[in-house]
């Protein structure tokens, strides 16, 4: 299975995305650009890079349809994954709620663990998912400032 991977700026900062045939396989902020880049990517792939840019722009987007790569997840963050793509955007999930939908009920803390994990941020949204009192931590490339800009996309505004 064939990785290839481009980088490009957007409104919150520079990204990375990876993608194989399947599906994008990752996504980070990354701090520079070695290079610009003009890869020869699939049209599925620049359609989705478009819609991030404009999703990070301030245009709120539903990227729910975008196709992944979840081979490398374990099963347990597979299934977190499939429960922060179901949640819509606009709409937030606390750790507790992630853990019973999985199955898992008491497994807030794996679920945090899944979600520190996540390879494919903004389009495995775990910027959604919040403490039972409060938005709770960012940890991905950023700051709770950066969560707190995502979901302000999405016009959450309450964490």
């Amino acid at each position: 299975m064939a990785l290839r991977s481009l980088t490009f700026a957007t409104a919150l900062g520079r990204m990375r995305l990876a993608w194989t045939a399947e599906g994008i396989c990752a996504l980070r902020f990354v701090e520079r650009l070695d290079r610009e880049e003009a890869p020869r990517a699939p049209a599925w792939v620049m359609e989705a890079v478009r819609r991030l840019m404009a999703h990070l722009a301030g245009q709120a987007q539903d990227l729910r349809d975008i196709p992944l790569d979840l081979a490398d997840l374990t099963t347990f963050q597979r299934q977190v994954a499939g429960v922060l793509r179901a949640t819509a955007p606009g709409q937030t999930i606390s750790y507790g709620e992630v853990a019973l939908l999985v199955g898992r009920p008491g497994a807030a803390r794996a679920v945090g663990q899944a979600v520190k994990a996540n390879p494919i941020l903004i389009l495995v949204p775990c910027h959604r998912v919040v403490a039972a009192d409060g938005p709770g931590g960012w940890s991905a490339f950023g700051t709770p400032e950066r969560k707190a800009q995502l979901l302000a996309i999405e016009t959450v505004t309450d964490g």
